[in-house]
Order: C-alpha cells, then structure tokens, then sequence
C-alpha cells in the first residue's frame, strides 16, 4: 500500500517536473530598458555603428557577406553530405560484419547443440552398460 503511494506521488512529481522544463522559455524575465525584441538584424547594426561613426552600412558589403555565408553554408553541406555518406557506408559495413558474425554464432551454435546431443547419448549409453553389469552381478 505505502509503496503504491510513494510510486504514484514519484510519478506524479516527474511528470509535473517534464511539464515545467517543456514549458520554460528562454528568458524568465524580460528586459526593462528594451522596448522591442532582441531580433539577429538590430544586433548587427548597432554593433556596426558602434563599430564606426558612420551607421550607414555599406549594400555592396552586405551582398558580399551573404555570398561569402552562403558559399560557406553551401561548402558545409556538401562536407554534412559527404560525411554523411561516409557514415552510412561505415554502417553498411558493420551491418555485413555483423550478419557473418551472427551467422557464425548461428553454426558454433548449431554444432555445441549437436555436441550436446551427442553427450547425453553417450551418458545413457554408460548409464544402461552400468545397469546391466550391476543385474548381472547380482544375479551371479
């Protein structure tokens, strides 16, 4: 009975406790001195015109950057690709060397069962000469 209450109040606290980390945000509390959200943009353009007394940026800059990410995005994909690929053949590989080993295990397994067979015949085979010797003796 008192295991029963201990296992359900367990229960009961974990899954309130999954309940409270999958509702969490981010932030527990929101900034006082912003008015709006932090957003990826206006963090970049306040570091640039900190950066520099001009706050204008540069449009032929930015394009630039965005290609340069881009080829770098897209050079990390293929190498995501590529490294991929890799993987799966690794796996292919373990997938075949475990099918021989499982076969393996399959025949040593087969054979220790056939041994085994083999053994108990034989005990029995002593067990009735033991037998018939004994009447034997006795009857004598």
């Amino acid at each position: 009975m008192k295991k029963n209450i201990i296992y359900s109040i367990l229960a009961i606290s974990l899954v309130l406790g999954a309940a409270n980390i999958s509702l969490a945000d981010g932030m527990p509390y929101e900034p006082v001195f912003e008015s709006e959200p932090i957003t990826e943009s206006t963090a970049v353009t306040t570091t640039a015109s900190t950066k520099s007394s001009t706050p204008v940026v540069n449009s032929s800059t930015a394009s630039t950057d965005t290609t340069i990410d881009e080829d770098k995005l897209q050079n990390a994909l293929i190498q995501l690709d590529s490294a991929q690929v890799e993987i799966r053949n690794n796996l292919i590989k373990y997938k075949n060397e475990y099918s021989e080993i499982d076969n393996k295990y399959k025949v040593i397994q087969a054979q220790r069962k056939a041994k085994m067979q083999q053994v108990k015949e034989t005990e029995k085979r002593i067990k009735t000469l033991e037998k018939t010797k004994e009447k034997i003796r006795k009857s004598m």
